[in-house]
């Protein structure tokens, strides 16, 4: 019996999701948090929480990526063996096809989360520095709440897409924002 491959990528999901929780468990558990800017490392302990949870949630999109490509690329193969089908299923093909919508939706959330990750780490460290720790800390968790479900919104029909972007770049933008404002005065 071969293995099925798409079963690596699940069960890499599977340890990345339960490390992500692992680190809402540990946030969760925290003692209290710096209500004002950061003034020592330990200060930055829930901060990198949400670094760690949000390194997590951007390993189980690469990995769901994997994963939904195995996946489709199997019942591709099913279906051309029934003779539903005249040409042989190709992985490029479906890897980097726009015909089928889970893959285009984990190629966009993969890609999408890696363009705003740059500025979202930014805005977090900025904002914990600067602003709050507390501030930080809670903006982060609701980034990674918006961001978790893109997914879901981008197979439905626009501007449900939106549900999941806006408030995520305005979490982004606010600790910029904020940042800004008080590093100004």
């Amino acid at each position: 019996m071969a293995f099925d491959i798409k079963y690596l990528p699940l069960s890499s999901i599977a340890t990345m999701a339960a490390a992500f929780v692992y680190c809402i468990y540990l946030a969760i558990n925290h003692p209290e948090t710096s209500p004002g800017p950061a003034q020592s490392l330990n200060d930055y302990t829930p901060v990198i929480y949400v670094v760690a949870a949000s390194m997590c949630m951007y390993y189980v999109f690469l990995f769901y990526q994997s994963y939904t490509t195995f996946d489709e690329l199997q019942k591709a193969r099913k279906t051309f063996r029934d003779k539903k089908t005249k040409e042989a299923p190709d992985i490029k093909q479906i890897k980097y096809g726009v015909e089928n919508v889970n893959v285009v939706a984990a190629n966009r959330t993969a890609g999408n989360y890696t363009e705003q990750l740059v500025p979202f780490l930014l805005g977090l460290y900025f904002y914990s520095t600067y602003v709050s720790v507390q501030g930080a800390v809670k903006w982060g968790w609701v980034w990674l709440f918006f961001r978790s479900f893109y997914t879901v919104v981008f197979k439905l029909p626009f501007p449900c897409l939106l549900i999941s972007t806006i408030p995520a770049y305005y979490c982004v933008w606010f600790m910029m924002g904020a940042t800004l404002v008080t590093i100004s005065n």
